[in-house]
């Protein structure tokens, strides 16, 4: 045999034993027609069809009982030949189409080609629409990217080509246009309500966080944000805002029979303020001798309570003479008491106030219609006592102890013409203390208003004690 036979289909033949049979019963010539037959097939399954065809034809009941040649398949040449005219014509097709169908317009131009150039505006630093002009009169496109910049919106920040660059008529000039700052800007919301501000920060797409304060403020008032109004956030930052709590009540702390000072102090540290009322007593001058509103009545947090503090009395003596005249024959006596007129005697220069209260040496010299000046020293002494004094002209100077680690040093506003309630105001918002002291004028106007206070126009510790004079036109 001419031809091997091919492993596919020796294997075909193996499996039906009656077609192998016959199939190595033929001769050569016969033998190799049908390797011949398989092996014409040009694709997979023409060839395992063309197998199968060949088993069934060499397996067959009458292949088998004549053991004789078994004709081939014919094959259909016609399909065959009817594909080739098929490929011919579609070969002949693309031919005419690329190369024989434009020879009528040969005598046109393909495309127009162009030689004129343009050089290229600066177009940086101008607005968008005002660069695409500048473009369009230099013949030229623009394509546009936007970009965050600190630059405004619409700006060009930058160009590609270059300015100055000369380049073909047509050309597309890439331009980088600002989309204004990356994030939003940060609203102030302070001084509204927390629901509104809520609202506002939500259309940015920030995040409100609320932290409840006590304030005088009214309840739900933003008091501060943080960040700061005015800076550019991420959408998502979160905003911290300090809102005001509604008002807590305390109890007023019973401060009757004590001090001025001591009773403001009290009154401070239960979260109240207090006005102090001068009136004349029995009792030591600068006692608290009544209060309003009563002890253990409940007050909105910084709210003022009225403290009546004893003054001093003037004092009148009476003066007793006794007159004896004595004889040499009876002894006569006569007693006659007369009563003088009220007179207040000051204080001689000698007077040592050293170890005793700020408050209480400004109230025993002022008894003695005289004023003080007050300059605070550092000292061992516990803060708020006099360590020396002297005469100073129609005053008396006193050392005032601040303590041996005195706090930082203020500017003490100067309160002189202002009524006495706005300055004791003024003076503890600037974080000081005030010991008021009543004092005669002659001058209606003058009446409740400060006349004198020390010390002035300098710096004191924060936390000391400022003597102001507030004027009383029933006492001049």
């Amino acid at each position: 045999m001419a031809r091997p036979l091919p492993a596919d289909l020796e294997d075909a033949l193996a499996a039906k034993p009656a077609a192998r049979d016959h199939f190595w019963a033929l001769p050569a010539e016969g033998k190799d027609q049908w390797v011949s037959y398989v092996e014409r097939a040009r694709f997979p399954g023409a060839r395992r069809r063309r197998i199968a065809e060949t088993v069934r034809r060499l397996g067959g009941t009458a292949a088998i009982e004549e053991r004789g040649p078994v004709a081939l398949p014919r094959e259909n040449w016609a399909v065959w030949l009817i594909g080739l005219a098929l490929l011919a014509g579609l070969a002949a097709f693309l031919v005419w189409l690329t190369v024989f169908r434009d020879t009528d317009s040969s005598a046109k131009p393909s495309a127009v080609v162009l030689t004129q150039r343009s050089t290229v505006p600066k177009v940086t630093g101008i607005r968008y629409q005002s660069a695409q002009f500048q473009l369009k009169e230099a013949k030229l496109t623009a394509a546009l990217t936007q970009k965050n910049s600190s630059k405004p919106k619409g700006i060009v920040i930058a160009q590609k080509p270059d300015s100055g660059k000369s380049v073909l008529q047509g050309t597309q000039v890439d331009l980088v246009v600002s989309k204004g700052p990356s994030g939003v800007a940060m609203p102030d919301v302070t001084g509204i309500a927390a629901a509104d501000a809520v609202k506002a920060l939500a259309a940015r797409k920030l995040v409100p966080t609320l932290q409840q304060v006590d304030s005088q403020e009214a309840p739900g008032t933003v008091l501060a944000q943080t960040p700061t109004p005015g800076k550019r956030a991420k959408p998502g930052t979160r905003v911290t805002l300090q809102v005001a709590k509604g008002h807590t009540s305390v109890s007023v702390p019973l401060v009757t029979g004590r001090s001025a000072q001591d009773a403001v102090n009290d009154l401070k540290n239960a979260g109240l303020s207090s006005t102090l009322a001068r009136v004349p007593s029995s009792q030591p001058a600068g006692t608290v001798v009544a209060q309003s509103p009563a002890a253990r009545t409940k007050l909105a947090r910084g709210s003022a309570v009225r403290l009546n503090v004893a003054t001093a009395r003037p004092t009148t003596t009476q003066q007793t003479t006794t007159t004896q005249q004595t004889t040499t024959q009876q002894t006569t006596t006569r007693a006659t008491t007369t009563k003088a007129a009220a007179t207040t005697k000051p204080p001689s220069s000698g007077n040592d106030y050293t170890g005793i209260k700020l408050d209480d040496a400004a109230r025993q010299i002022a008894d003695g219609r005289q004023q003080v000046i007050v300059q605070y020293v550092t000292s061992s002494e516990p803060a708020g006592v006099v360590v020396s004094n002297a005469r100073s002209g129609s005053k008396e100077r006193l050392q005032v102890s601040a303590g041996p680690a005195p706090k930082a040093a203020r500017s003490v506003p100067d309160t002189s013409g202002e009524d006495a309630q706005t300055a004791q105001q003024d003076l503890r918002s600037a974080g000081f203390t005030v010991i008021e002291i009543a004092w005669p004028v002659s001058d209606a106007a003058s009446d409740g208003v400060v006349v004198y206070q020390t010390p002035t126009r300098s710096s004191a510790p924060q936390g000391s004690a400022i003597v102001v004079y507030a004027g009383s036109a029933s006492g001049g």
